[in-house]
């Protein structure tokens, strides 16, 4: 019998043999994979527009698509590029998330040897002191709309629910009317980001305006709760556009105005009305604590209070 080789021939001489050859191919593997796992139509999108702009980049500067031969190093050149192009680091990051998570599923499928995006870091980001509203800009905003029309009822039926939950305005526009438990005082977010169905708590100046709003809306052939003038759910642009042409109403400067203005300034009044990070966290519907942390650390009272009892200037007078 012939003695055999002891060193074990490699399977496969490049990861292009085993499966990742073109980046179209890779690429609707990927996508055919995030459909199975059920991810939202929104994060389809988002892949899907990440991807593109990567591989547009990579063809315009002339090198190799073919997911295999793409290295740590070219994409740590395409980092440099996109900086170059001045693009702000939130941009580039929301770039290299799609581009890590495609790589991922690409070693995870066994479609590739070496994964370039193993030590690949995101780009530091500045924190940037988070926009809310003041008190006195909730209440010029609340009184922009005009409550004698459906639509002006409406308006401030969602800016007040807005303020009262944090619910993110995609949340928003899927809530319907079966979802809210009055007896209870909360009402389940069921389009909520990741698919964590959760639950809102609501008082009971929200559910008597809730309760008003419903029966000017009357009985329709969906139960979408909030809708536009021709009874159809309404639109996230609609509730964005809305927000900011009341805005602009108010003669309100130096914050934007926007639904996830009021998702802000929910976290920084609960805050400081004592809410603790669990609680806040549940409601607002974070996966992690960091966001949570930040809002703590932002508008917490605590560290003002502190100051107080030990600034150097009130002692030294």
């Amino acid at each position: 019998m012939v003695r055999r080789k002891n060193v074990i021939p490699l399977l496969f001489e490049s990861s292009s043999d085993v499966g990742a050859d073109s980046f179209e191919h890779s690429y609707h593997l990927f996508i055919r994979d995030c459909k199975i796992r059920n991810l939202s139509d929104h994060t389809l999108q988002y892949y899907k527009n990440e991807l593109s702009k990567f591989i547009k980049r990579l063809e315009a500067n002339g090198f190799e698509t073919s997911p295999s031969k793409i290295t740590t190093k070219v994409l740590q050149d395409h980092i440099i590029r996109m900086m170059d192009e001045g693009l702000k680091e939130t941009t580039i990051n929301a770039n290299l998330r799609a581009i890590r998570a495609f790589f991922n599923f690409l070693e995870r499928e066994l479609l590739i040897v070496k994964n370039p995006v193993k030590t690949l870091k995101l780009v530091k980001q500045k924190k940037t002191v988070i926009q809310t509203f003041s008190r006195e800009q909730i209440h010029l905003l609340l009184r922009q709309p005009n409550k004698a029309t459906f639509t002006g009822l409406r308006d401030f039926t969602i800016m007040m629910f807005l303020l009262e939950t944090g619910v993110r305005v995609k949340e928003l526009c899927g809530i319907r009317i079966n979802d809210i438990n009055w007896n209870d005082g909360v009402v389940a977010i069921r389009e909520a980001k990741g698919f964590k169905e959760r639950n809102v708590p609501i008082q009971r100046i929200m559910k008597k305006q809730l309760a008003n709003y419903l029966q000017i809306r009357g009985n329709l052939e969906h139960d979408i709760l909030f809708v536009n003038i021709d009874n159809e759910p309404i639109a996230i642009r609609a509730v964005q556009s809305f927000i900011s042409k009341y805005g602009r109403m108010a003669a309100i400067k130096n914050v934007r105005c926007s639904p996830h203005t009021f998702r802000h300034t929910f976290a920084k009044m609960s805050v400081q009305n004592g809410a603790d990070v669990f609680t806040l966290q549940t409601v607002l519907g974070h996966t992690s604590m960091d966001m949570v942390r930040n809002y703590v650390n932002m508008f917490s009272n605590e560290l003002r209070d502190s100051h107080r009892k030990f600034s150097p200037i009130e002692k030294l007078f």
